[in-house]
């Protein structure tokens, strides 16, 4: 009996008043693989992900998470909106995001930012929820860093935060959103370095990236979006070395 896959997205679509960002796309994720989603600034990436767990809601369009579908039904300005939100809400729970620019609650400490899902979401006791705190910050080597706020991190620093607050849910599936972007150079690899390690675990993930190498070497699926669809997609060695289309050619020479 085969399993149902971690996610599903089918024909999605999302448009911003008369600009279609989003045209149908449709895309599966079975439970342990790493997607990387590739595509020009503007090519609708981010904003594919954020409707997936509904920081966008999506005009039409379905979304299952390990065979459950999301409820929507439409809405009066032309989105969809949810059906039952108690279902929705519990849903969006098991889909982390990691956002680009970090987005940890600047008045709390680090300990405290990665406690706060667990302590006001899934309502675990706060000694329990601060053991699995400290367990995570130490899986993403900031141990030393537990008692200090955001503001006197590096940007590295931050985003394993963000990466550790994200865990500390249990997520089904992690989505990230061009989680390097904002990072001087020099940073990028602590980063990248946590999220190959959570690929060797199994975890299943969406990663919008411009790290070719981490596409390349990590995903198991690359997906490369043009103008609100997919492309091209397949295995990255088959993508990278034998590029069909055009756009996806040209992508590439202006990245290398």
């Amino acid at each position: 009996m085969s399993h149902p896959a971690a996610l599903k997205i089918e024909n999605l679509h999302k448009s911003f008043g008369s600009h279609k960002v989003i045209k149908g796309i449709s895309l599966e994720a079975q439970k342990g693989e790493v997607i990387a989603i590739l595509g020009a600034s503007g090519s609708g990436k981010s904003t594919f992900l954020r409707c997936i767990n509904l920081l966008e809601t999506p005009n039409s369009g379905d979304v299952w998470l390990a065979g459950e579908k999301m409820r929507m039904k439409p809405g009066r300005h032309g989105d969809a909106i949810p059906e039952d939100i108690r279902q929705v809400e519990r849903m969006r729970a098991r889909l982390a995001m990691v956002f680009q620019s970090f987005n940890l609650w600047s008045h709390m400490t680090v300990m405290e930012n990665v406690m706060e899902g667990p302590l006001y979401v899934q309502k675990t006791p706060k000694a329990e929820a601060r053991e699995k705190a400290k367990a995570l910050l130490a899986k993403v080597g900031l141990s030393d860093r537990a008692d200090y706020y955001p503001a006197h991190l590096s940007g590295g620093q931050q985003q394993r935060v963000a990466i550790a607050r994200a865990l500390a849910m249990d997520p089904d599936v992690m989505l990230f959103d061009e989680p390097t972007s904002a990072l001087d150079p020099e940073l990028v690899g602590e980063v990248l370095g946590v999220m190959r390690d959570l690929a060797d675990e199994g975890r299943t993930m969406l990663v919008v990236t411009h790290e070719m190498s981490f596409a390349r070497d990590v995903s198991s699926k690359t997906v490369f979006l043009h103008q609100g669809e997919i492309c091209e997609q397949g295995p990255p060695t088959e993508l990278f070395s034998k590029p069909k289309t055009t756009e996806f050619q040209a992508f590439l020479s202006r990245m290398n």
